[in-house]
């Protein structure tokens, strides 16, 4: 590749946040799993959490990651800060950065992680089934219920990495055995359609997509609106439930590709490391009317895809937990 002339000082750009879907859409996947749990497995999540309240831990992950930045109502939780010490990359859990072109996840490929969002979940049911003491059983619960929320926001799971030449022009490439080594925009963080700091295609997918679904803020009123389109048929994943995490985010990676059509790419700029910091990009005319429908199938297979996990988990019993917010 070629390298840009344009370089810039790190300040000049906002910092890069791996954000996440916003306490909307977490909140609505869990409430809507939380609506197809069998009674079994609602008595093993309430023996774990003191009740079957999934929407108020689906954003804890998120809430820990910031109060790793001293940000957010966990910044003071003493079991949070134990949290963040004993796991300082949590942060890399919610996402696994695909080239668009790729057809299936593959396990230990050229771009997944043993800390990524796939291998994250596997962990979290591991834990759940007693294979494994990687985290409590409260905090793989809180852990999984966010993570297969992130497995199915599709910038959680694709990316772009593109060819610049010494013009700046700006190639996107989808083909995985060409991204190898590329620039990546991080799911989206760092494509810009404004001027403001959080103008980013993937917070656009985060939120105002999500907040379109249903035209409020408000998880419950987008509940039953994805609850009306769920099909408990089609959507079972096939095979082994250990397995299923990657079969979602193959998946979600070619919803991605299609979150990427008509994009426009320009003036790109790098930081004095030569690392992509932002290219702005221009929204097809009809962007919003038109990846809507995709953000919403999304949700509500991320609903029903949770619960179809939680009621396939093997629970191990477990005493009654006495904090629901806790860690331990």
């Amino acid at each position: 590749m070629k390298k840009t002339v344009i370089i810039c000082a790190c300040l000049l750009i906002p910092v890069r946040l791996t954000l996440a879907y916003g306490p909307q859409g977490h909140q609505a996947i869990a409430e809507l799993a939380r609506t197809m749990l069998t009674d079994k497995t609602r008595t093993a999540i309430t023996n774990i959490l003191g009740n079957d309240d999934l929407a108020a831990v689906a954003t804890w992950a998120d809430d820990v990651r910031a109060a790793s930045r001293g940000k957010g109502p966990l910044a003071h939780d003493t079991n949070v800060m134990r949290f963040n010490a004993q796991h300082p990359g949590n942060n890399k859990w919610h996402y696994a950065n695909l080239p668009l072109g790729t057809t299936n996840y593959t396990d230990n490929g050229s771009f997944s992680a043993t800390n990524d969002v796939v291998h994250v979940i596997n962990n979290c049911v591991a834990v759940l089934e007693s294979k494994s003491m990687a985290l409590s059983k409260p905090e793989a619960l809180r852990v999984l219920v966010h993570m297969v929320g992130d497995v199915h926001q599709p910038l959680h799971v694709g990316a772009g990495f593109y060819q610049i030449d010494d013009s700046n022009t700006v190639e996107l490439v989808t083909d995985p055995a060409q991204a190898a080594g590329k620039p990546t925009d991080a799911g989206g963080n760092d494509l810009f359609y404004g001027s403001g700091m959080f103008d980013e295609l993937h917070a656009y997918w985060d939120g105002v997509l999500v907040e379109k679904v249903a035209g409020t803020s408000s998880y419950h009123k987008l509940v039953p609106i994805l609850s009306n389109i769920v099909d408990r048929t089609t959507w079972k994943t096939p095979g082994s439930y250990h397995q299923w995490a990657e079969k979602w985010a193959g998946a979600s990676v070619k919803e991605a590709l299609a979150a990427y059509q008509g994009l426009i790419f320009s003036d790109p700029v790098f930081n004095t490391h030569n690392e992509l910091r932002k290219i702005s990009i221009t929204l097809p005319a009809n962007y919003l009317a038109d990846q809507t429908p995709r953000a919403e199938l999304q949700l509500a297979k991320g609903g029903f895809h949770l619960a179809d996990l939680l009621n396939h988990i093997k629970w191990k019993a477990v005493p009654i937990a006495t904090s629901p917010r806790g860690s331990q």
